[in-house]
C-alpha cells in the first residue's frame, strides 16, 4: 500500500494530470526510504558493534555520525534525498501548470465568502526563516508567485505526497491528532469558544477546529501571504468558516488573554531554540484564565528513539533543508513552558499515535504533546 488514505480531491487541487504519475513516484519514494533506512540501521549495527564498552550513548552516536558520514554508500544515499525531494516538488508544479487556468477559476470564485483574511505586507518577517527554503520546497514558504495562491497549491499537494496519505485525506491528521487524542481524552470537558492555531500554512489542522468546536472563532496566523490566499480560499471550497491573519508567532497582534486555546502544529521544529521560547511565552500572554495550550511535535524530531534515527533527523537538517531540528534539547521545553508562566502542576507532556494512523491500527506514539493550562 503506497498510500495510507487517497486525497480528498477538493477544486483547489491541481487535477488534470494523471494520477498515476503520482502513485508512480510515491512507490518510487517509499522505496528509497525503505532502502535509506535499512542502511542507516545495518550500518549502525556494525559500527556500534566495534563498541560494546561504550554507554555513553552521545559519545557513541558521534562515533557512529563520523563514520557514516563519510561513507560512500551513505553519501549516494544522503545526495538521492535531496534528489527526490527535488523531484516531488517538480512534479507537483507541472501539475499545477497543467490545471492553472481552472485553479484560477476556482480561486477568483472564492475571494470572498465565510471568514476573513488579514494580510500585512509591512510585517517584519524574522531572519531565521529568511534564510533558506524549508524543505526545499522551490520559494519556500514565503515565496510570493505571480497567482497569488501558488505557494499554497504547492504545499498542499506537495505536503500529500511527501506523506504519502498518512497526514490524512485533507492533510489534517496534526488537527485531529490533537483534537481527539489529546483535548478529548486529557480535557474531556473542554468546549473553547476563541481558537488561535499558530504557524497555520494552509489550514490543514486549523479546520478541523471549525468543525469539531462550531460554536467557537478559529483564528490561523502565518507568516506566507500566499499560503494565507489559498488558505481561506481552500477553507470556503471546503465550507468551513475560519480567519486567517499574516502575524508572526512570536509576537502576534492579538490583545492579552484573547483566547480558550492556542495551538501550533510541527511549528516548532521549523524555528530555533529562541524563537521556540517566544512562541511559548506569546502562548501564555494570549490565554484566558483557564486556557489551553498545546504544541504538538513530531516524537522522532524532538526526541529521536535510535541512534539510526537520531542520524536520520540531525543530516536532515541539511538533505532536506530542516535547519532547526535539534535547536533546543527535549529538557529545554518544560523550561519555556515555566518561564512563559504555567506552573510546574499545570504542565504536562503527552505521547500519542496519529488520528489516522491509529485507525489502522498502527499505536506507535508518533506526536508528542506540550500542554500547559493557564491558572
Amino acid at each position: 500500500m503506497v498510500f495510507l488514505c487517497p486525497q480528498h480531491q477538493h477544486d483547489l487541487l491541481p487535477q488534470a494530470h494523471s494520477p498515476e504519475d503520482d502513485l508512480k513516484l510515491a512507490s518510487e519514494i517509499k522505496d528509497f526510504w525503505n532502502s535509506m533506512f535499512q542502511l542507516f540501521q545495518s550500518k549502525t549495527v556494525e559500527i556500534t558493534s566495534a563498541y560494546p564498552d561504550e554507554a555513553d550513548q552521545d559519545k557513541l552516536y558521534f562515533k557512529v555520525r563520523q563514520i557514516l558520514d563519510e561513507s560512500p554508500e551513505v553519501k549516494e544515499t544522503n545526495y538521492r534525498r535531496g534528489v527526490f525531494q527535488d523531484r516531488l516538488w517538480a512534479n507537483v508544479l507541472t501539475a499545477i501548470d497543467e490545471d492553472r487556468h481552472r485553479l484560477e477559476a476556482v480561486y477568483q470564485k472564492h475571494l470572498e465568502g465565510k471568514g476573513e483574511l488579514e494580510l500585512n505586507p509591512d510585517l517584519d518577517i524574522p531572519i531565521h526563516q529568511r534564510k533558506t527554503n524549508i524543505h526545499r520546497m522551490p520559494g519556500g514558504y514565503l515565496h510570493e508567485p505571480e497567482d497569488s495562491f501558488g505557494s499554497g497549491v504547492l504545499y498542499d499537494h506537495g505536503v500529500f505526497l511527501y506523506g504519502r496519505g498518512w497526514f490524512g485525506p485533507l492533510n489534517d491528521e496534526l488537527g485531529q491528532t490533537l483534537i481527539h487524542r489529546v483535548l478529548a481524552q486529557h480535557y474531556p470537558d473542554f468546549q473553547p469558544r476563541m481558537i488561535l492555531d499558530l504557524g497555520c500554512s494552509v489550514g490543514h489542522s486549523t479546520l478541523p477546529y471549525a468543525s469539531t468546536y462550531p460554536q467557537a472563532q478559529v483564528w490561523g496566523i502565518d507568516l506566507g501571504s500566499s499560503l494565507l490566499r489559498y488558505a481561506i480560499a481552500r477553507a470556503r471550497v471546503l465550507n468551513q468558516t475560519v480567519h486567517f491573519s499574516q502575524q508572526n508567532a512570536e509576537n502576534t497582534e492579538f490583545p492579552d488573554q484573547s483566547f480558550d486555546l492556542v495551538v501550533s502544529h510541527i511549528l516548532l521544529h521549523e524555528i530555533p531554540g529562541v524563537a521556540r521560547k517566544r512562541v511559548f511565552a506569546e502562548s501564555y500572554r494570549l490565554l484566558k484564565p483557564g486556557g489551553i495550550m498545546v504544541h504538538l511535535e513530531s516524537k522522532l524530531f524532538l526526541q529521536p528513539p535510535t541512534l539510526t534515527a537520531r542520524y536520520f533527523r540531525d543530516t536532515e537538517v541539511w538533505a532536506n533543508s530542516e535547519p532547526y531540528l535539534a535547536s533546543s534539547k527535549f529538557a529545554d521545553f518544560p523550561t519555556y513552558a515555566l518561564e512563559a508562566g504555567f506552573a510546574p502542576e499545570a504542565f504536562h507532556v503527552h505521547y500519542t499515535p496519529g488520528y489516522y494512523a491509529s485507525q489502522k491500527g498502527n499505536a506507535n506514539p508518533s506526536w508528542v504533546a506540550f500542554c500547559g493550562v493557564k491558572r
